[in-house]
C-alpha cells in the first residue's frame, strides 16, 4: 500500500514538474501560432481582393506585432499594462509558479540583467555534507571579508520551484565548487526540483571541479 502511494506521489511530482517546464514554451508557441494563422488568413483575403499574393505575409505581420509589443513595453502605458497582467497571473498558484519561473529563465537568457548571475556553483548548505546549487553574483565587499577574516564570494541560493526567492550567503572562496552547467541550465534544474538534469552535467560526469577553482573572468 505504501509503495502504491509512493508511485502515485512520484507520478504527481513528475506531472507538476513537466507542466512547469513545458507550459511556458508550449503556451508561447501556441499563442504565436494562433496569431500567425489568423493574420495570414485575414491579410491573405485582403490582398487577394486587391489582386496581390504575398506568401508568408502573416509571419511578417507577426514579427511586426512582436516588435510593437516590445516597444510598447518600454513605454509608461505599456509598463502599467504589463504590471496589471503580472498581478493577475500571480493571483493563482499554478500560473504564478509557471510565470515567475519562466520570466526568471528568460531574464537570464536575454534580459538586461542576464549577467547578474555569473556562474552556477555548489556550496555545502545548510550543513557540511549537504550540497546546494547556487549562483555566483560577485566577490564579497571588503567589510564582509574583513569581518569573516577570509576571501568570500556572494552566492545566491534559490528556492524550488520558484527561483525568484532565496537566500544570499557569503562563502569562503576555497569552499565554492564550480559547475560546468550554464546559469540557464542551473535554473532549469532548480525549477524542476532536480527532474531536469542538464546535458552538460550528465555528459561530463562528477566531480565537475574543485573548491575555489573559479575562472578569473567569472569574478
Amino acid at each position: 500500500m505504501s509503495q502504491d502511494r509512493s508511485i502515485w506521489a512520484s507520478l504527481r511530482r513528475y506531472l507538476l514538474t513537466g507542466i512547469v517546464v513545458i507550459a511556458p514554451v508550449g503556451l508561447t508557441a501556441y499563442v504565436l501560432w494562433w496569431i500567425f494563422a489568423r493574420l495570414d488568413r485575414i491579410l491573405g483575403q485582403v490582398f487577394t481582393v486587391i489582386g496581390l499574393r504575398i506568401p508568408g505575409l502573416g509571419l511578417v505581420a507577426l514579427v511586426a506585432i512582436v516588435i510593437g509589443v516590445g516597444w510598447l513595453a518600454q513605454q509608461a502605458v505599456g509598463r502599467e499594462a504589463i504590471s496589471l497582467g503580472k498581478n493577475w497571473l500571480k493571483r493563482f498558484p499554478l500560473t504564478r509558479t509557471i510565470y515567475t519561473a519562466a520570466s526568471q529563465i528568460v531574464e537570464q537568457i536575454i534580459g538586461e540583467n542576464r549577467r547578474l548571475f555569473r556562474s552556477c556553483v555548489l556550496v555545502e548548505y545548510p550543513r557540511p555534507g549537504i550540497w546546494a546549487v547556487g549562483f555566483l553574483t560577485s566577490e564579497a565587499s571588503r567589510e564582509v571579508n574583513d569581518a569573516a577574516a577570509e576571501d568570500a564570494l556572494a552566492i545566491f541560493l534559490p528556492t524550488t520551484p520558484n527561483p525568484t526567492s532565496g537566500y544570499l550567503i557569503f562563502v569562503p572562496r576555497s569552499q565554492v565548487v564550480p559547475l560546468r552547467m550554464t546559469v540557464e541550465e542551473g535554473f532549469k534544474l532548480v525549477v524542476s526540483a532536480g527532474a531536469v538534469t542538464p546535458e552538460s552535467l550528465t555528459a561530463a560526469g562528477v566531480p565537475v571541479g574543485r573548491p575555489g577553482e573559479l575562472p578569473v573572468d567569472e569574478l
